[in-house]
């Protein structure tokens, strides 16, 4: 299963102590010659490809970078304290766990924030000063949140053939099991297209009337909507899990838009799969029409209709300017 969202406490690292030490000269005057503390390391999170996923940093709960060495006689400077850098994939958001106030999202190569900064280093008694110890470094808990960044989302109810139509456009592995609620987790596949243009879609685990109330999958996994370009709402002409197409498409908008209002200002489009085996298509057409929204009646076994499909999924994808 995708781990996309966890709880950490990270900590900075301490200032070191400031040195107090002196130097007597010949004629015994005391003369201060202690140096300041290195600044303690900060603790930096980093968008990067190669980033491994969330999932590993469940098992350490707490990060702390390196605190600042001490200062030492002869005007000696403690060193600072190493960086803990720690690398997250594209998509990454962080938030303060108290009142989830956002910190940075980090969807670009290399983007990174401090999350939580190192202590001052303290002040040596050089110049007749006081010598001090270290701040503590900056202390926090936070929410790390993985959202999927891929341009068309694939969502829809139990059966509706979504999986099989991601194998169709991508080549994406599928488990080649016909049963509800055989995608458990976000599946990613690429549609290479015109040499060298891409589109990068991402299945859903299938929702129903009883998701939000936790049932099958539940609609956590909702969240990643919010990076898509297009949604693809999925029901089937054979209706097994709505009483009418009407009735499925409104069941699917109301999960997503219920769990964030914005996912309606993301351009949708409907997909009825499965005409081979619907018994009333001029019923479900005529539903579909009066819907108002943009639809196409495909069947993924037979090819029927895909092709007029991707060919509004291409324009569409490329008027946003994402391709």
């Amino acid at each position: 299963m995708l781990v996309d969202k966890i709880h950490l406490t990270v900590q900075g690292g301490r200032g070191g102590k400031g040195c107090e030490s002196f130097n007597f000269r010949s004629d015994r005057k005391r003369v201060p010659n202690g140096a300041d503390g290195g600044d303690g390391g900060n603790v930096i999170f980093r968008a990067s490809h190669n980033a491994p996923g969330l999932d590993r940093l469940r098992l350490k709960q707490h990060l702390e970078a390196e605190n600042g060495e001490q200062g030492s006689s002869d005007n000696k400077r403690g060193a600072k304290g190493d960086d803990l850098l720690v690398l997250v994939p594209l998509g990454t958001s962080i938030f303060r766990r108290e009142k989830h106030l956002a910190i940075r999202d980090l969807y670009l190569e290399g983007e990174e924030v401090i999350v939580a900064r190192g202590g001052r280093g303290g002040s040596g008694n050089i110049g007749d000063k006081t010598a001090t110890s270290g701040e503590e470094g900056e202390s926090l808990e936070i929410d790390v949140e993985f959202r999927i960044m891929a341009d068309v989302f694939l969502l829809g109810l139990p059966s509706a053939g979504k999986s099989s139509l991601l194998h169709h456009l991508t080549r994406a592995p599928i488990e080649g099991k016909d049963y509800p609620f055989a995608t458990r987790s976000p599946v990613l596949g690429i549609h290479p297209y015109d040499d060298y243009k891409q589109i990068i879609f991402c299945e859903l685990p299938s929702i129903f009337e009883g998701s939000k109330e936790g049932r099958g999958l539940g609609t956590d996994f909702l969240r990643h909507l919010a990076r898509a370009k297009l949604i693809v709402f999925m029901i089937d002409a054979t209706l097994k899990f709505s009483e009418s197409a009407i009735a499925g498409l409104n069941t699917l908008q109301k999960l997503a838009y219920e769990h964030d209002a914005a996912f309606r200002q993301i351009p949708s489009v409907v997909v009825v799969n499965k005409i081979d085996l619907g018994q009333d298509l001029g019923v479900i057409e005529a539903e579909m029409k009066s819907s108002g929204q943009i639809y196409f009646l495909i069947s993924v076994k037979t090819g029927e209709g895909v092709e007029s499909l991707m060919k509004f999924i291409h324009e569409k994808i490329e008027h946003e300017g994402h391709v």
